[in-house]
Order: structure tokens, then C-alpha cells, then sequence
């Protein structure tokens, strides 16, 4: 008799333990989700938007300087266009003849490929440039979230193809590895003359604009 109570008093002990074992993994689990859960609460998904994103047919892309007027013709100073309403581009001079690395500063909105590159506010001394026009597609993007986004994790697409992060393209005007909240950034092509359509993805939040000619 004794030998049963003992062995039935083991039995129910070793349930015990089960009980209490099962119970400690449940609450162990449940830990860990909640600990989940407010991790995730803590990391709100990222707010982001493509302010505009513009197409130009017709942009100045690069200037040859043919001829920079004879010595002493020029003094530093920019370069316009009728044909082109937003270009401008500057220049040096050495010995008043205008060197050949003209800076561009804006590419315009061309309506031709221009002819009537002019010297802005100086006399015409006869110079002569060569202009290379090119498409260009330019877009705005803000972080309109609090967290700051690492440029490894923001993925650009075009009409759904051609992955690539902000950090690994080379569009970027000014170079970055984080996006900071509440900041605009600013991006230049001269080769997406086929696009139709611009998306940007950070972590599960995708945002899209049509591309617009102007």
C-alpha cells in the first residue's frame, strides 16, 4: 500500500512539473510576442513621397566652346539662352578669352536644341559654342516620417523595373547615406527618356508618381 501511494504521489508529481513547464513556454511565448509587438509599435512604418517627378525632352547637357573671342575680349561670367527659359551656365576666361569648361548650373527647358547661346551682360565679341541637348528627368522626394531612413533601404524603380538603391545610384546631386526626417532630396537623370512611371519602396511602404513632361 505504501508502495503505491509513493508511486502515485510520483505520478503526480511529474505531472506537475509537465504543468508547469507547459505554462513557462506558454508565458515564455508570450513574452516574446509582446516584446514583438512593441518593438513594432516603437518602428512606424516610413512616410515618404515623390513631390514631383518631371521629364525634359530638350535639355543643355554640355557646351564646346569653339571659338572664346580674341585676348582680352571677356571677363568670367554666365552664359544664356532665349531658346532655353531656366538655363544657365558660367565660365571662366583667361587672357579674356573664354576657357573650354563651361559649368552648368541649370540644363533649362529647352523648346530647340539652342543656337543662340549669348554671353550674358557683355559685349559680343564673336564666341562660339558647341551644345549637346539631352533628356533629363529630375524628382523631388521627402521623408515626411520621423525616423531617419538609411539610403541602402530605399529601393527606386522605373515602370516596376531596374532596382536600385538610392545609396548605389548615381543620380543623387548631392551624396548621402541617411535620410533624415523631414528632408527633401533632389535627383538628376539624363537617361530616362523611356519612363513613364517612378516608384520608391522603404521597408512595406511603396509610394508612385507618374513621370510628366514639361
Amino acid at each position: 500500500m505504501g508502495a503505491s501511494v509513493g508511486i502515485g504521489g510520483l505520478i503526480i508529481g511529474i505531472s506537475m512539473l509537465l504543468v508547469f513547464s507547459m505554462a513557462v513556454t506558454t508565458l515564455s511565448n508570450q513574452t516574446a510576442t509582446s516584446l514583438e509587438a512593441i518593438e513594432s509599435a516603437q518602428q512606424p512604418d516610413p512616410i515618404t513621397t515623390i513631390d514631383n517627378a518631371n521629364f525634359i525632352p530638350i535639355a543643355v547637357h554640355s557646351i564646346e566652346v569653339v571659338f572664346g573671342g580674341a585676348t582680352n575680349s571677356y571677363l568670367d561670367g554666365f552664359l544664356t539662352s532665349s531658346s532655353c527659359p531656366g538655363f544657365s551656365a558660367s565660365f571662366t576666361v583667361v587672357d579674356g578669352i573664354i576657357e573650354d569648361s563651361v559649368a552648368i548650373q541649370n540644363p533649362g527647358s529647352c523648346s530647340v536644341v539652342p543656337t543662340d547661346m549669348t554671353v550674358d551682360g557683355q559685349t559680343d565679341a564673336g564666341a562660339n559654342f558647341d551644345v549637346v541637348t539631352r533628356g533629363y528627368l529630375f524628382a523631388n522626394l521627402t521623408n515626411g516620417g520621423a525616423e531617419t531612413i538609411s539610403t541602402d533601404t530605399a529601393w527606386l524603380f522605373f515602370d516596376g523595373l531596374s532596382p536600385q538603391t538610392i545609396a548605389s545610384a548615381g543620380f543623387v546631386v548631392d551624396d548621402f547615406d541617411n535620410w533624415f526626417s523631414g528632408e527633401t532630396v533632389e535627383l538628376f537623370w539624363d537617361d530616362a527618356n523611356d519612363h513613364t512611371r517612378i516608384s520608391l519602396t522603404v521597408g512595406e511602404t511603396s509610394v508612385s508618381r507618374v513621370i510628366t513632361s514639361i
